[in-house]
């Protein structure tokens, strides 16, 4: 599955490297030791931008959560069961392929994009793939502060829907295979000119929702939540990201280097903002 992700990135990397206007020429942000800053960068500005919402995307997000809670109510439990009543090896085994892409399968396909397009010197293509890579770490941080807060059992422990219990290993609640594979789809789709590249991302994320549902590790809510939480995040950080790259902001330096003295040792780290 690995060595599939990686032949993928390679081949998304050539599709999407003229997909979009190049980036300003003096913008080197997206080089590799760099990409601690941006993160950072891109954490605050995602922490703040429900401060800047309008009474449009307030309503967007009441409608998500009713969604989520619908979804909960209705679909919940029937939707387990008619996993259980089909249930089949091969089906499983397949499904567990499938979830990699939003598990590590997916790491490798984001690592291999980002490495590729860096050596070949298309910053169009790594502008995508480093957008694509710190989407993914904050919808799992994202997806990871909300399942510890939630507590929620998955279907295989066979202990209902409601079993909730607040900051204890379960963590079913909300996905984070489905976060991380519609972060991922987001922000290629955000980076790419094409309807069809965003259809076929999206299209991908939403098998590996469909592949959690068949292995029993999530409710449909469980996985309705990943997809709209990982969405969010990755045109949240396509959009900051694009809007730097056009000089809009600053970026944060963080550097790290070695100090040591006659009794102590270790790492210094520096911010600059």
């Amino acid at each position: 599955m690995k060595i599939w992700a990686a032949v993928l990135a390679a081949s998304l990397t050539t599709i999407l490297a003229p997909a979009q206007d190049a980036p300003s020429a003096t913008y080197h942000g997206d080089e590799l030791f760099k990409l601690p800053g941006l993160f950072w960068d891109d954490t605050k500005a995602l922490v703040q931008t429900p401060g800047g919402w309008s009474s449009r995307d307030w309503a967007q997000a009441g409608l998500g959560a009713t969604a989520v809670l619908g979804a909960g109510l209705l679909l919940d439990h029937a939707v387990d069961q008619a996993v259980v009543r089909s249930d089949h090896p091969s089906w499983r085994d397949t499904a567990r392929n499938v979830a990699q892409l939003g598990g590590a399968g997916g790491l490798v396909l984001i690592g291999a994009g980002y490495l590729g397009s860096s050596w070949l010197g298309w910053d169009q293509a790594r502008a995508l793939w480093t957008d694509t890579g710190i989407a993914t770490a904050l919808a799992r941080a994202g997806a990871f502060a909300v399942q510890v807060a939630a507590g929620r059992n998955t279907p295989s422990a066979d202990r209902g829907t409601d079993d909730f219990r607040p900051f204890s290993s379960q963590d079913s609640f909300p996905s984070g295979h489905a976060a991380q594979a519609f972060a991922m789809a987001s922000a290629i789709a955000g980076h790419s000119g094409s309807p069809w590249v965003g259809a076929a991302a999206y299209g991908l994320a939403g098998l590996v929702g469909l592949a959690r549902l068949e292995t029993r590790d999530h409710f449909t809510s469980d996985v309705l939540a990943g997809t709209l939480l990982g969405t969010a995040i990755g045109r949240t950080v396509v959009r900051v990201n694009q809007d730097r790259r056009q000089g809009a902001g600053p970026q944060a330096e963080i550097s790290v280097a070695p100090v040591w003295g006659r009794t102590y040792h270790g790492l210094a780290m520096t911010v600059r903002f």
